[in-house]
């Protein structure tokens, strides 16, 4: 262990809501084998203090502790509340460090030297020694699904470390998945609950702006005169405000009004975005770019329209819009460079800009005193995507970016710009009511099969060929079903093969079954077995299966 001393800041004193959750946690850890434990408490209410204080009691029993974000753009903010808090004692382990820095902490780490570790999902393997807490905070965040080889949640991993070692697993979130909210209505985890903000912190008021009325009479064709009006008292009242889209970019797209051809990546059956800081179309998939055209590469018209926003096109017109405010774009384009998260949120935090535009990546887990407004652009953009979460992860984002308004000493506003502003899902997150949208959803689920009444497998497949996509999916059905028919009681509903959602990536052609079923022994023999048959048979075209499938 390290000869750092505990504590190197005093902390906060706990609220008595805040200090009986804390007291209901250290008896789960007292256990033997303690159960899964969510602790879920509305934005701001200081759930990372009774984690924080968790930790404490951890180390006094000299056992370490994993602590887990969903994103690098959380590890700054966290990361510095524990170096304040436990000094040198803390590890990072994330993918923005170099490997000579992810070696240098990992040796630390193995060698007992830190008993702290704070990473986003690969840190659930970090070698600690004696280990007695992991934390997954903001757990419902899809981050923590590995879709690419080792394919993995942490939340799986998490679980299964803490079973073996007799550790506690912490689940927090102000929006849990659905599916770790019933498990705790059912027993299977511990629930504990935080229903008021900490200190004086009050929840924002929330107002929604009809767009289908406000784009008649605004002067832009992006904001309403309502958020305008807003966005001008913060200005001239010195209090900072948060705008949330979630599509990086200038124009998402570009299309030939003589011929209606729209530019598509060479390499993915997806459509480019244009990006003003190069002049150039980029792909978002396999990161393909080009000069931004002068004519149809179709038809040789000059006749271009760029159409659909961006981020980039935000900032450019709330810079014309006020020439003297001081503007911060957060996304992927502006945080590529090392450590760029953590001095773009420093510097914002500072008050050295005035206005946040940014991604989902400042929707949640970050504490900014300051701002008082918070504005969501396209309220109903994620509502209606192609997968059984679409629900669950617009609630989750509006309750989040809702959440960064009015936690300090000034009371909050939130605007919501929709075109469905009677939505159930809007109103839910408005009134950051989960439990109502809890109540809603889990009967879809449990009409429809969905988790957590089952488990939703895909079984992918890609290859370079569009013959033997088409042709191998069909003879692993086949050959699927018969394996099956030696499990006569197992439950299993197979849809498709059908096209992915995206079905060209990287020049590769891509395929898809989605199985629901249990996942339990028999079921990962059935699948081991079926894809054993196909790597025997099959040179072409890979497979693989993920038991965390989101897509429908």
């Amino acid at each position: 262990m390290g000869t750092t001393p505990l504590l190197r800041r005093r902390p906060p004193p706990l609220s008595g809501e805040q200090q009986a959750a804390l007291e209901q946690l250290q008896e789960q850890l007292s256990q033997p084998k303690p159960k899964p434990a969510l602790l879920y408490g509305v934005t701001g209410s200081g759930k990372t203090q009774v984690f924080l204080a968790l930790i404490e009691s951890v180390l006094r029993k000299r056992k370490s502790v994993i602590v887990l974000v969903p994103e690098i753009s959380l590890t700054g903010q966290t990361v510095q509340a524990f170096h304040m808090r436990f000094g040198k004692r803390v590890a990072v382990l994330h993918s923005g460090l170099s490997l000579g820095e992810r070696m240098d902490e990992w040796k630390r780490i193995r060698a007992g030297d830190a008993d702290i570790v704070v990473g986003t999902r690969s840190a659930v393997f970090a070698p600690v020694q004696n280990l007695g807490l992991i934390v997954l905070d903001e757990e419902q965040e899809h981050t923590y699904h590995s879709e690419k080889s080792p394919r993995y949640h942490a939340r799986d991993v998490a679980k299964f470390r803490c079973s073996q070692t007799g550790s506690l697993l912490l689940l927090s979130s102000a929006t849990p998945s659905v599916e770790s909210y019933y498990y705790a209505k059912q027993g299977q985890y511990s629930l504990i609950t935080l229903e008021e903000r900490f200190g004086d912190a009050q929840l924002p008021d929330v107002y929604m702006v009809d767009m289908r009325e406000a784009e008649s009479i605004s002067t832009s064709h992006t904001f309403s005169e309502r958020l305008l009006q807003e966005l001008h008292y913060n200005l001239t009242h010195g209090e900072q405000s948060i705008l949330l889209l979630n599509r990086r970019g200038y124009s998402t797209l570009i299309k030939c009004s003589a011929c209606g051809a729209v530019e598509e990546c060479p390499n993915c059956s997806v459509s480019m975005t244009f990006h003003t800081a190069n002049d150039s179309l980029v792909c978002h998939y396999c990161g393909y770019a080009k000069k931004r055209p002068a004519k149809c590469t179709e038809c040789g018209s000059e006749m271009i329209r760029f159409s659909g926003v961006g981020t980039q096109k935000i900032q450019e017109e709330l810079e014309a819009l006020y020439p003297d405010a001081r503007i911060l774009r957060v996304d992927m384009d502006t945080t590529l460079t090392k450590f760029s998260h953590e001095r773009l949120f420093l510097a914002f935090s500072s008050k050295e800009y005035d206005i946040m535009i940014g991604t989902q990546m400042v929707a949640k887990g970050l504490n900014f005193p300051d701002v008082t407004l918070v504005g969501v652009l396209a309220a109903d953009q994620s509502l209606y995507a192609m997968d059984f979460r679409s629900f669950e992860r617009s609630f989750a984002l509006l309750t989040q970016v809702v959440g960064r308004s009015g936690r300090g000493k000034h009371r909050g506003r939130a605007l919501i710009q929709t075109f469905s502003p009677d939505h159930p899902i809007i109103e839910q997150a408005a009134n950051q009511d989960y439990p109502a949208f809890y109540a809603q959803e889990i009967k879809s689920r449990r009409h429809h099969l969905y988790p957590p009444f089952c488990t939703l497998a895909g079984i992918g497949f890609v290859s370079v060929s569009t013959e033997e996509i088409r042709r191998w999916p069909e003879r692993f059905l086949e050959q699927f079903r018969k394996l099956a028919g030696e499990y006569p009681d197992l439950p299993i509903r197979v849809l498709g093969p059908v096209d992915a959602d995206t079905y060209k990536v990287a020049g590769k052609y891509r395929r898809k079954l989605i199985i629901k079923c249990k996942n339990n022994r028999a079921t990962r023999e059935l699948f081991r077995r079926a894809l054993e048959w196909f790597y025997t048979e099959c040179k072409t075209v890979t497979a693989f299966i993920d038991m965390h499938y989101d897509r429908i």
